[in-house]
């Protein structure tokens, strides 16, 4: 029997194309095939159509005889020919016993005396050990108690005390819908990325998904460009953004990129294993996505992200 295809998700594909005019479809981008009313859904192929055959006189299946005069089979004794000699039990306690060796004149052996426990320190009765004092500081932008306070405390930190500026929040108040980018890119406007070709992109898949532009919001892991910092530095990062989600308070935080991941949640986790799945920053519900930037010109970084990562999560519901 020839094996059965299923070409169900091709069929949708070229049909989309059909259905839609040449101004609103974008053949790289899954998102933008959307099926219009119009026409019904041809009746689909019975997946087995041809009757097996089988044949009308099946050749008998061979019988085996025992053979008239089968070879005897030998016997064996149950003793063997030349039995090892019995050993005698007395001589065998003698030679563990000789082996033993005893001290002289057969006095018996003594255990060894236990070490004794060395004695405990003597303190004075009047000296007393006071355990040391851990002093821990409060950066300027944990006090922060608005987000313009919070972004003009950042200038003041170690991390930004160099910077030419510190990109800020670009969004409404509270967004249903918080995109975290590494940095921002060279040259790109400041407060303008969602009128950039990647911001674009992401609007139309999210708008797919029953988001309104107006219900993104945009943020940066690094305020001015991404560099390679120690643990304790990227600890301070994730505070930082910590603090900014409280002010901004997204129903849910995707991040983009897999070195982006690992600055966000460590390298204790597999972002393979992870892409798309919900997670959780620090109360956040938080989806980790490929790159934004490389997903604009790389078809199959779309069609991973539509058919697989988003769907993985089970957070989204493509729009009717």
């Amino acid at each position: 029997m020839p094996e059965e295809f299923d070409f169900s998700e091709l069929r949708k594909y070229l049909q989309g194309q059909m259905d839609m005019g040449e101004e609103d479809l974008l053949l790289d981008e899954p998102w933008t095939l959307t099926r219009k009313k119009s026409a019904a859904p041809a009746p689909a192929r019975p997946a087995n159509s041809m009757p097996q055959m089988r044949p009308a006189n099946p050749a008998p299946f061979p019988q085996h005889s025992a053979p008239a005069n089968p070879a005897p089979i030998p016997q064996q004794s149950p003793f063997p020919s030349n039995p090892a000699p019995f050993a005698n039990p007395a001589q065998s306690a003698f030679a563990a016993q000789s082996a033993f060796q005893q001290p002289a004149f057969g006095a018996p052996m003594q255990p060894a005396p236990a070490p004794r426990p060395a004695p405990a320190p003597k303190l004075d009765a009047g000296l007393t050990i006071a355990p040391r004092a851990v002093k821990k500081t409060t950066a300027a932008y944990e006090l922060a108690d608005s987000i313009g306070a919070f972004y003009d405390a950042l200038k003041t930190d170690a991390l930004y005390a160099r910077a030419a500026n510190v990109v800020r929040y670009e969004g409404p108040e509270h967004p249903r819908l918080l995109i975290l980018l590494a940095a921002p890119k060279p040259g790109e406007p400041a407060g303008a990325f969602f009128q950039s070709p990647t911001g674009e992109m992401l609007v139309r898949l999210f708008g797919s998904l029953g988001y309104a532009p107006e219900s993104l919001g945009v943020t940066y892991f690094y305020k001015d460009a991404p560099r390679a910092l120690s643990p304790i530095l990227l600890a301070s990062l994730r505070r930082m953004l910590t603090k900014e989600l409280s002010f901004i308070a997204p129903e849910m935080m995707i991040t983009f990129g897999e070195p982006l991941f690992y600055d966000v949640f460590s390298k204790g986790k597999n972002f393979n294993e992870l892409a798309g799945t919900a997670l959780d920053f620090n109360g956040t519900k938080t989806v980790s996505l490929v790159d934004a930037y490389a997903m604009t010109s790389d078809k199959q970084l779309k069609w991973l992200t539509w058919k697989v990562h988003i769907p993985r999560s089970g957070l989204f519901t493509a729009a009717k």
